[in-house]
């Protein structure tokens, strides 16, 4: 799942910068070293940004990871690792609320996305398709329509919903009839 290439050490660029974890203005320069790191990596699709032995507050969050997701949104997926602390995901929870980015990460194996109640998550109705796509891997609208009981259409029409909210990325296929088939996958 991880792969050290596609991982990027928050502690790691806070110890070269001699950084504090606090305010916009670092978390700009943040936000700038990262897009420099992802923009160098085209192959990969999901990066994963360690958020051990850091603090930051929640303007630094805003600036440096919940800004990031939302730039690359619908391109490729952030998600944060090491999220062990409870107030750093409460720091994060505010910009994600603010610019209506979801922000997913691991807590150890759990994964969850930061959120407040309906905010920062898949709508009740897209739910169980997102926990499809998350179990499943890849996945098509006919292969949701098929194992969730929907139509094609309302399958399709929920996974562009969860792509264009944030929650899924997709790749363009072919289609058995020639056409263009979209494959969503999860931010995981």
């Amino acid at each position: 799942m991880k792969q050290n290439e596609n991982v990027i050490s928050l502690k790691k660029i806070f110890e070269e910068n001699s950084l504090e974890g606090i305010g916009d203005d670092e978390g700009k320069l943040v936000f700038d070293k990262l897009v420099f790191f992802i923009d160098k990596k085209p192959e990969y699709k999901i990066f994963y940004i360690s958020i051990k032995g850091v603090i930051f507050d929640a303007s630094f969050a805003r600036e440096a990871l919940v800004r990031l997701a939302k730039r690359y949104r619908k391109q490729k997926g952030i998600c944060l690792i090491d999220a062990t602390s409870e107030t750093l995901r409460l720091n994060i929870l505010a910009p994600v609320l603010s610019l209506e980015q979801p922000m997913p990460f691991y807590d150890g194996d759990l994964f969850d996305h930061i959120k407040s109640d309906k905010i920062g998550v898949p709508s009740k109705t897209n739910l169980p398709i997102f926990k499809f796509v998350f179990d499943n891997g890849i996945t098509s609208a006919s292969e949701v329509a098929e194992h969730l009981d929907y139509k094609v259409n309302n399958a399709s029409t929920k996974l562009k919903s969860l792509y264009e909210d944030g929650f899924l990325l997709r790749v363009e296929d072919k289609s058995e009839t020639g056409g263009v088939e979209y494959k969503y996958y999860a931010i995981k």
